[in-house]
């Protein structure tokens, strides 16, 4: 496996693996992929801004990882390998190679986790990376596909919805959380409420279990 940094003879390969990422995760969403000119356009506008982009090979390429700055903080924006070049340690070198080079400028580095995509969350997590505190909302103006096709999640009580996914690997034990949290609120039920169930199961649990 040999990384190199992009260059302009290599924009090309970076361009044509940057269209592979979006192809693969609108599949995922179930959602169109947009023109592969638009994604070549963007692709281009990184490099040409000056986004740190690493390239993996194997005799051809292999992946990639997108580093950008902004707000006085780095963030890795994209990591994708192709399929036939997984579970090879190819994604672990590419993140390797960019904490090497913030490790240069700053101490952190940060990134967005799409909540459905849960070999995403547990690559990350096995590299030491944590949860901290962004979350995403939107309010549709206009009717949207996104009125549709929703997964009900919250974070301390708090209600929150995710898109459902065409290639999920929830659990049946996360799906049935779901379903029953959704009726929980589609009930009228408050936050408050699904706190003191939750506090309650807990502390007896744990008088149970305790030593």
């Amino acid at each position: 496996m040999e990384i190199l940094r992009l260059d302009e003879e290599l924009l090309p390969d970076f361009q044509n693996l940057y269209i592979e990422f979006f192809r693969e995760l609108r599949g995922k969403q179930g959602w169109k992929p947009d023109e592969e000119e638009s994604y070549r356009k963007e692709a281009e506008g990184y490099f040409r801004r000056g986004d740190v982009i690493f390239l993996a090979y194997e005799r051809e390429p292999a992946g990639f990882i997108r580093l950008s700055s902004r707000e006085g903080c780095f963030w890795i924006e994209e990591l994708f390998v192709r399929p036939e070049f997984r579970a090879r340690g190819m994604g672990r070198a590419l993140v390797g190679r960019v904490e090497e080079y913030v490790k240069k400028h700053d101490d952190a580095v940060y990134l967005f986790v799409l909540h459905q995509d849960k070999d995403a969350i547990a690559f990350w997590k096995r590299l030491g990376y944590d949860t901290i505190n962004t979350i995403e909302l939107v309010k549709d103006l206009e009717p949207t596909p996104r009125d549709s096709g929703f997964h009900t999640v919250e974070l301390l009580g708090e209600r929150f919805r995710i898109f459902r996914w065409k290639d999920e690997k929830f659990t049946d034990e996360e799906k049935r959380f779901m379903e029953l949290l959704d009726e929980f609120y589609r009930n009228g039920r408050t936050k408050e409420e699904f706190l003191r169930i939750v506090n309650r199961a807990l502390e007896g649990w744990i008088k149970d279990n305790d030593d």
